[in-house]
């Protein structure tokens, strides 16, 4: 009768067996889908945060999905740049031993059973004990350091220029020994690719983020910019690499696309200029940088899943490649801010005083006024001696290789010399060879009337609206970086930069810079005084 029911047991036992092996194998049984990992980093109070599916929490122990192949944490801390850790399946467990249990069952554990054993990750582990590399500070700005604005973030990538290498393992990605079959390398070489440009991306406001977290952004509403202490970057990115990451352990389940994930970063190849405020190149470099892997899920939505991908991995990378650009800036001493006590001097120049208009007619003013028309645009001017001096704002010929001189008659000159410049005070003197020109005089007071009625003559927009007026008054005077400006609340649009404020009697009393533009500002506009012009170009009439 014993044997009998030992006999019912084993038969029974064995069915089990059997039916189960038809789902798995007898080591997926005794295995167990997660498992406990203790991440530590090695950054001093940094959270690690897990931020993907796949994570079983019992009070502080964190166990991992072993189905999902790989994981990605999150390492946190403030004044850190935030970095992603990823790890998978390494090795096998030991209850793969149990995997002889389905040689004893015939045809269903041979040709099912075994070879799901082998291939599942339930019977693979990943290490247990996990340390994140350090978290790399961000470096902040410096009292005596530059302010840095992102300008610009662009895509110039030829289609051959846009390639995929597959790694076999985290080991091989982290060794560059990247595995691509014959198709991906036929694919890369491709050149039916199309190319991809893109003149700004959205990115460059997720880097000047990125800016104003290392204190490179001024966040204390300064009116008036630091000229000689502001920088731009323009990133232009000319090659674009995608690095997948696949596990070398379960490759079936890949292939299927049923189970499982793999890790994706991208490599791209950065060329940077450094930008003065006017914009005019003072150096260049390059970059060559890695984002952090990010797990990218093989179920849902694909296209959903890659497209956040990409645009998270190339965030990554830009602020990594940003930060390593920061400390270039610093190594080659661009980075310095201009203390301004030195000042050097230079000879003064003498032109002739021009006559005092009698009538006072501002049909007679606008006669002085002419338009700059540059490389990009435009800008407008004032004529201030009968020989052929012109006053305008430096930033209308910053960087420019061709300058014209548009006359109120509408004649042009394109035999134009920039003469003197001052860029901390936004100001040029310009020469043309003409002679017999209409001209204004500067202003000789140092301290005008608040209140009176003042015109700005230029052209706004458009070369088309040359010599335009438009009326205000002179609202308040105002001293910011050693510079004097007078504040009006006339009406100013592009293109009146450079052109003269007068008065009733045509007296230049300064020539246009800038004006505050937002919601709910209006008829706030500046002016730079014409005393400060005489001073700072060092311009002086003939006795």
């Amino acid at each position: 009768m014993k044997n009998i029911k030992s006999s019912k047991i084993l038969t029974l036992a064995i069915v089990a067996m059997v039916s189960v092996s038809m789902l798995s194998g007898c080591a997926m049984i005794f295995s167990s889908r997660y498992q406990k990992v203790d991440i530590k980093s090695t950054t001093k109070g940094a959270k690690i945060d897990y931020p993907e599916q796949g994570v079983q929490y019992k009070g502080k122990v964190v166990k991992f999905d072993k189905t999902k192949l790989f994981h990605t944490v999150t390492i946190k801390k403030d004044g850190y740049k935030t970095s992603n850790y990823s790890f998978g399946l390494t090795k096998r467990s030991p209850t793969i031993a149990f995997a002889l249990l389905d040689i004893i069952v015939p045809f269903y554990g041979w040709i099912y059973g075994l070879p799901l054993d082998f291939a599942s990750p339930k019977t693979k582990l990943f290490d247990k004990s996990q340390t994140a590399p350090a978290l790399i500070a961000y470096d902040t700005r410096k009292e005596d350091e530059k302010f840095i604005i992102i300008n610009t973030t662009a895509i110039d990538a030829k289609g051959t220029d846009i390639i995929w290498h597959q790694f076999e393992g985290l080991n091989r990605y982290k060794a560059n020994k990247f595995y691509d079959n014959r198709a991906i390398r036929k694919a890369n070489k491709s050149k039916d690719k199309d190319d991809l440009k893109v003149d700004n991306t959205i990115f460059t406001s997720a880097l000047n983020g990125t800016m104003k977290k290392m204190n490179f952004i001024d966040t204390s509403n300064t009116i008036f910019p630091a000229i000689g202490n502001t920088l731009y970057l323009n990133a232009t990115i000319k090659k674009i690499t995608m690095c997948d990451v696949r596990s070398s352990l379960a490759k079936p389940y890949m292939r299927m696309n049923i189970l499982g994930n793999q890790l994706l970063s991208i490599e791209l190849e950065i060329e940077w200029e450094v930008l003065d405020y006017y914009k005019q190149e003072i150096y260049s470099t390059k970059t060559k940088e890695r984002s952090d892997l990010f797990t990218y899920s093989l179920t849902g939505d694909d296209s959903k899943n890659f497209s956040n991908f990409l645009k998270e991995a190339m965030q990554d990378n830009l602020e990594y490649a940003v930060i390593k650009i920061r400390k270039e800036l610093t190594t080659k001493g661009l980075l310095q801010r201009a203390s301004g006590s030195k000042q050097v001097e230079i000879p003064a120049i003498t032109i002739n005083k021009p006559n005092k208009l009698e009538n006072g007619r501002l049909n007679d003013y606008m006669k002085s006024a002419v338009t700059i028309k540059v490389d990009e645009g435009h800008g407008s001017g004032a004529i201030i001696s009968e020989d052929g001096y012109i006053i305008t704002a430096y930033h209308v010929v910053a960087g420019s290789k061709k300058i014209e001189v548009i006359m109120g008659d509408g004649t042009k000159d394109t035999a134009v010399q920039v003469v003197r410049k001052n860029e901390d005070a936004d100001l040029a003197l310009l020469k043309i060879g003409k002679t017999g020109l209409p001209a204004l005089a500067f202003s000789n007071s140092a301290d005008p009337e608040i209140g009176v009625d003042v015109w700005a003559i230029g052209t706004p927009k458009s070369v088309e609206l040359g010599q335009s007026v438009s009326k205000g008054v002179l609202s308040g005077l105002r001293k910011a970086n050693n510079v004097s400006y007078l504040q009006t609340d006339v009406s100013l649009n592009g293109g009146n930069s450079g052109g003269p404020l007068v008065n009733k009697e045509g007296t230049i009393l300064g020539v246009v810079t800038s004006k505050l533009i937002g919601v709910g500002t209006e008829g706030v506009g500046f002016a730079i005084s014409a005393q400060e012009i005489i001073n700072k170009l060092k311009v002086q009439y003939k006795n």
